[in-house]
């Protein structure tokens, strides 16, 4: 009697110890409902996982029954987990490839319930479907800033934003660029967490841009090259003698030459907002927008001071409504003015004038405006007149030598001579 009790004994603490080993799963007819954090997760992305388990009579199962995960895409870790208070909860790991995962959650007898799709398909609560990467994709926009570029190129930044049917961002998504003129710093760049890739575009010519991610194309955008201001300079003489602003002679009365520019917008050029001429003698004229298209502008210039010309060179700076810059230029150059020469005549009334008998001198100036003049009659006596005529009376014979010398406006002189002979008559 004794040995049939150690018996019965030894083959229930048997049984018990199989039950420990047996994993505890949902009755028939219970149901599993799961959910994901987030239905869309980037490649290597995560999510938590949320099994409710409960029995036909809708209350929790037994703490510990054990809910096994499957996926057809990443992996769901841990792969088994028990339940407290009928939950279940596990991390969905998306691995390096895009897809849409769906994922189990199964329990002994429990079933998911069948629910209708909006497009007429049948879901059951214990399956979840996540879409991983790139097959989230479901609009590319892409925006370029700026929208052009000046004449002589410039860098523009391209953005690509990705997002899902519901406008969610998609985030390390590669998004491709390409652009059929330029270059790109990198053409294949991953979405942030705001869903957005960037690069850089460097062109000098009217481009077109697209990106990619996935199977989506974004609508192509234009980078435009934008027309420069475009401007021209002409010189004319003004004043002075001279065919041509490369060599013209300075005036003898002010020693100065007087030109005219002509400032010209080209033909199908970018709007100015300003245009400005440097004269090149430390002087400026604004000449506006030069709306009109063109612009007239009179300047004189100042002649060398010694023998060898002086040269200038004026410049025009326009600058369009972009911030776009041209110059253009003329020179010119002034040679000296004429010297300054003085002719002295004297008019006797006979032949060979006598002691008492009047001579008239006359000055003949070239090369400058006089302001007066100084006579030297070569006898002793002097004069001085503002006009170039005087007359004189000799009281001995002899040789004379008389002369003048003229004083220009400008302060510049010189001095004329000639010779008479005075009779003892």
């Amino acid at each position: 009697m004794q040995t049939l009790k150690y018996s019965a004994l030894v083959v229930v603490v048997a049984l018990l110890a199989a039950c420990d080993k047996v994993p505890l799963l949902a009755p028939t007819g219970s149901a599993i409902t799961l959910s994901a954090n987030s239905v869309v997760v980037p490649t290597n992305g995560t999510t938590g996982l949320t099994a409710f388990v409960t029995e036909s009579s809708g209350t929790p199962v037994q703490n510990g029954t054990t809910v096994r995960f499957t996926t057809t895409l990443g992996t769901v870790s841990p792969a088994e987990t028990q339940t407290t208070n009928g939950v279940a909860v596990a991390t969905f790991q998306a691995g390096g490839s895009s897809g849409v995962a769906e994922v189990h959650a199964i329990s002994g007898g429990a079933t998911g319930s069948s629910t209708g799709g909006g497009t007429g398909t049948t879901t059951t609560t214990n399956t979840v479907k996540i879409t991983v990467g790139a097959a989230a994709v479901n609009t590319v926009t892409l925006r370029a800033n700026p929208s052009s570029v000046g004449p002589s190129g410039g860098a523009v930044e391209l953005v690509a934003s990705v997002v899902t049917e519901s406008g969610a961002p998609v985030q390390n998504v590669p998004v491709t660029f390409n652009a059929d003129q330029g270059t790109l710093t990198v053409q294949t760049v991953p979405t942030d967490a705001n869903g957005e890739a960037r690069t850089v575009l460097t062109t000098a010519q009217k481009t077109t841009v697209t990106a990619t991610a996935g199977t989506k194309t974004s609508a192509a955008v234009t980078v435009d090259s934008r027309v420069g201001p475009g401007i021209s300079i002409t010189c004319a003489p003004g004043s002075g003698t001279g065919t041509n602003c490369s060599n013209l002679q300075a005036s003898s009365s002010s020693n100065t030459a007087s030109v005219v520019f002509t400032v010209s917008k080209g033909s199908g050029t970018s709007t100015l907002r300003d245009a400005t001429i440097d004269f090149g003698d430390g002087t400026t004229q604004s000449l506006g927008n030069l709306s009109g298209g063109a612009a007239t502008v009179a300047h004189t210039y100042a002649g060398p001071s010694g023998s060898s010309p002086r040269s200038y060179t004026a410049t025009v700076r326009a600058t369009d409504v972009n911030n776009e810059t041209t110059t253009a230029s003329s020179n010119v150059t002034i040679t000296p003015r004429a010297p300054l020469t003085i002719e002295l005549k004297a008019t006797k009334q006979n032949a060979v004038p006598g002691v008492g008998q009047q001579v008239d001198f006359e000055a003949t100036v070239t090369g400058g405006d006089a302001a007066k003049f100084d006579w030297d009659f070569g006898d002793g006596e002097t004069a001085t007149t503002t006009t170039n005529r005087t007359t004189h009376v000799y009281r001995s014979n002899g040789q004379k030598s008389p002369s003048v010398t003229v004083t220009t406006t400008d302060g510049r002189t010189a001095t004329g001579r000639t010779e008479v002979i005075i009779t003892g008559i």
